[in-house]
């Protein structure tokens, strides 16, 4: 099951910004997340869930969401980092 960007709790911009392509992987794109652009958020959770063998369920999926855009982890770009850092605080971060 892939989840949607209506299944997104917040809300984000769905154009490509500073020249990015949505539908075009570049290496940057391979390593980097743009939080700010739901398509990079809408993939980066749902492989994730995946990835760490989480359920996918909405809570679960919100859950990766939120952590992700969490004031801790706003510094914090790169796909593996977010991941170590997502899982992390998977047990400890509360809906």
């Amino acid at each position: 099951m892939e989840f949607t960007r209506n299944d997104l709790f917040y809300t984000y911009s769905w154009a490509a910004d500073g020249g990015d392509n949505p539908h075009y992987k570049k290496y940057l794109d391979r390593i980097k997340v743009d939080k700010t652009e739901g398509y990079e958020v809408l993939y980066f959770c749902n492989d994730f869930l995946r990835d760490h063998d989480k359920s996918m369920t909405k809570s679960d999926f919100q859950r990766v969401e939120r952590i992700l855009k969490s004031e801790e982890l706003r510094n914090i770009v790169y796909r593996t980092d977010l991941n170590y850092e997502v899982n992390r605080r998977w047990h400890n971060f509360l809906l």
